[in-house]
């Protein structure tokens, strides 16, 4: 299995998202975020909207966080 992305596997990624998408898609919760980290590096996944009418996707305020913190 190959290494990209700071040490995580594009399989065990894709992995993530699945299971995350499948869990937004079941209408228990709106969106979810995840983080994960590995020897310093850190992967992001925001799956579905935040509101569970639809809005703005999580996509979207996590990259507005994340421009917040790194200003």
């Amino acid at each position: 299995m190959g290494r990209s992305n700071g040490g995580f596997s594009e399989a065990g990624l894709r992995t993530v998202r699945d299971v995350l998408t499948r869990y937004v898609d079941s209408g228990k919760i709106p969106a979810v975020v995840a983080l994960v980290g590995r020897g310093g590096e850190t992967h992001v996944e925001a799956v579905g909207t935040m509101r569970h009418d639809g809005g703005a996707p999580m996509s979207d305020f996590w990259t507005t966080a994340y421009q917040a913190i790194d200003a």
